[in-house]
C-alpha cells in the first residue's frame, strides 16, 4: 500500500531564530503553523486555503552544515514577478535563467542558505523521456 502522499516538511538551519523567522514572513506569504516549546524550530505553511502542502521549517544551529547544492527550490508560477518583488524590495537574487524547459533563479536567506525558485514550460508528454 502507498500511503506517502507528498513531502511535508524540509529543515532548513540558522543560526539567528529571531531574524530567520522575520525574514521567512517578510519574504513569502508564510503563516506559523509551529512553533517548539524549546524555541528551536518553527514551521511554516504557505498562507493559502486548500490543501496542505509542504511545510519549511528552520531549526537552530550553532554552525550552519556545509552544502554544495541548494536542499529544493521553490515554485512559482511567476517567477518574473517574484524576481522583481525581491529585487525591488533589497533581497539579493541572480540574473533568471533558462535552461531545460525552466526559468530559475537564486537568492539567499541571511545565513547564506541557498535558495532557488523555479517555473516550468509546459512540456508535451511525449517529448518527456
Amino acid at each position: 500500500m502507498k500511503s506517502v502522499k507528498r513531502i511535508d516538511s524540509v529543515f532548513v538551519p540558522v543560526t539567528d531564530m529571531e531574524r530567520s523567522e522575520k525574514w521567512y514572513k517578510e519574504v513569502f506569504p508564510f503563516e506559523v503553523v509551529y512553533r517548539s516549546s524549546d524555541g528551536q524550530y518553527v514551521g511554516f505553511r504557505f498562507a493559502e486555503k486548500g490543501e496542505l502542502k509542504t511545510a519549511l521549517t528552520i531549526y537552530k544551529v550553532e554552525k550552519l552544515p556545509e552544502r554544495n547544492h541548494m536542499a529544493f527550490n521553490f515554485y512559482a508560477e511567476d517567477v518574473d514577478a517574484f524576481h522583481s518583488y525581491l529585487t525591488s524590495n533589497g533581497y539579493e537574487a541572480s540574473e533568471i535563467h533558462a535552461a531545460d524547459g525552466m526559468r530559475f533563479f537564486d537568492f539567499y536567506d541571511p545565513d547564506q542558505n541557498e535558495l532557488g525558485v523555479v517555473t516550468f514550460e509546459e512540456v508535451p508528454m511525449d517529448q518527456i523521456k
